[in-house]
């Protein structure tokens, strides 16, 4: 039976059976307990959404976008067969070979729903900060990604949740299995595995890796800023709403999804939603102590905190920063994890729990100085120095079978940058009784070393001082 949900952001929500019975997995319950931004919910006290309202927010934006880039689908091949001219008869022929199934439009919305299962505490703070310092510590360490954990969360969820297992066999019939490939896929944004070109189009809808532009951050641009009291221009309706599938001009068996030409400024409006969001919350200096100290938390509580699993026959014991590879013991940890910390009477754990209510008390390490690596502030919109306009592909009205790429876009706003990327370094102390000599020796350091060659550096962590490099890459 399908369920209704009420969205802060998005309104009403309609859910298929079973996309209702993947939410209602322990593995899918979890994400309630995992704060989509991290420590900013230190710094915007009404930023306590999780990773669960987003999930479900990007299902259905996935879910909107697909059936928009079908019915419109639906109507160009109608209208160019009725064209009289052969190319464009052609041109529909093509086209037909891009629908979607049934199947693949639920695929998709389960892609979108569940793209982030594989997040750990406080989001990017375990798998990007935790796993940098546990790599520091240890070098044999691996890294690894939430999008790796998502695809084994994924298959863990299907096998130990029968009644969903079945649901999947009697939904996608015997091949099931290869419909779990399907989504994994669409997860990753990989179309290098679909030998079917004319469908390479869905795989931009839950991960972009053409330009960036996908339904997941549209979710999330427009739920964070709703959560941090910030506004946002970008209008994602209407962005969908002019959304079609057509072949590139320079591969005509592959397709993409192709925005209307007047929609520039529109997304122009989404990049300068992004980096406000990276100065303002994900990158604020207090957020950034925070998760550096919430980080410096886990890895002092790495080796005493283990988690009792069965694999294979055999009772193992797994830390924190093996967990990756165990769904049974990932699916257990959440932010409550910090407070399984602050009450267990191991005495080994005694730093680890300082530092928690260090950062409940606001006693927090002290920013001491930061510096851009490069004496001209750029700008990240997602592609690195790389404009990301470049990227999307655009149609315009009366043109119903040719895209373009701006190789060289209109400038907008005199407002829009030259460049598309920033990177700061920056020193916070952990010692406040060096505060005053760390400042002072900071200064004379970034006076003294060229920029470039501080943006090259590789420069280690000490007790009493440790640097972080920012890039905005989210």
């Amino acid at each position: 039976m399908s369920k209704i949900l009420n969205d802060s952001i998005h309104g009403t929500i309609t859910l298929d059976p079973l996309l209702v019975k993947i939410i209602d997995t322990p593995q899918f319950q979890r994400l309630r307990n995992i704060k989509q931004l991290g420590g900013c919910y230190f710094v915007y006290p009404s930023a306590s959404h999780n990773r669960f309202e987003h999930s479900i927010g990007t299902c259905f934006l996935a879910s909107k976008l697909a059936h928009q880039l079908q019915q419109r689908l639906d109507q160009d091949i109608e209208n160019l067969k009725k064209s009289n001219d052969t190319a464009k008869e052609t041109y529909a022929m093509k086209l037909e070979n891009a629908k979607m199934t049934k199947n693949d439009l639920l695929c998709i919305e389960i892609a979108g729903l569940c793209h982030d299962i594989g997040h750990g505490p406080y989001s990017h703070l375990f798998d990007r900060l935790f796993n940098k310092e546990m790599k520091r510590k240890y070098k044999d360490t691996m890294e690894w990604t939430h999008e790796d954990v998502s695809k084994r969360m994924l298959n863990y969820m299907i096998t130990s949740n029968k009644d969903l297992e079945k649901e999947l066999q009697n939904r996608f019939g015997a091949d099931w299995m290869k419909t779990e490939e399907f989504i994994i896929d669409l997860i990753d944004g990989n179309k290098h595995k679909e030998k079917d070109t004319a469908r390479s189009y869905m795989y931009e809808i839950v991960a972009n890796k053409r330009n960036e532009i996908d339904v997941d951050k549209m979710d999330y641009f427009a739920r964070d800023c709703h959560g941090l009291g910030m506004k946002s221009t970008f209008d994602h309706l209407r962005f969908i709403s002019q959304c079609r599938v057509m072949f590139l001009r320079d591969t005509s068996n592959e397709t993409t999804i192709a925005v209307r030409d007047k929609e520039e400024y529109n997304l122009y409006e989404l990049f300068h939603t992004r980096i406000g969001l990276f100065r303002r919350a994900y990158y604020h200096n207090v957020t950034k102590a925070i998760e550096i100290m919430f980080t410096d938390v886990l890895v002092a509580a790495n080796d005493y905190i283990k988690y009792k699993v069965e694999e294979g026959g055999k009772v193992i014991y797994v830390k924190m920063s093996e967990a990756w590879r165990h769904p049974k013991v990932y699916e257990k940890l959440t932010d409550s994890i910090f407070d399984e910390i602050l009450v267990n009477k191991k005495p080994k754990l005694k730093k680890a729990q300082k530092l928690i209510k260090n950062v409940y008390k606001r006693k927090l390490y002290s920013l001491v100085d930061e510096s851009s690596p490069k004496k001209k502030v750029t700008y990240s919109y997602g592609m690195g120095s790389d404009n990301p306009i470049t990227s999307v592909y655009f149609y315009k009205k009366d043109n119903d079978t040719d895209c373009f790429r701006r190789t060289n876009p209109k400038k907008t706003s005199l407002f829009l940058p030259e460049t598309f990327q920033e990177e700061i370094l920056r020193i916070y102390s952990k010692n406040k009784k060096t505060i005053s000599l760390l400042k002072e020796e900071t200064t004379k350091c970034f006076r003294r070393v060229k920029l470039d060659s501080v943006h090259k550096a590789d420069i280690e962590s000490s007790p009493g001082i440790v640097t972080r490099r920012r890039r905005e890459t989210r």
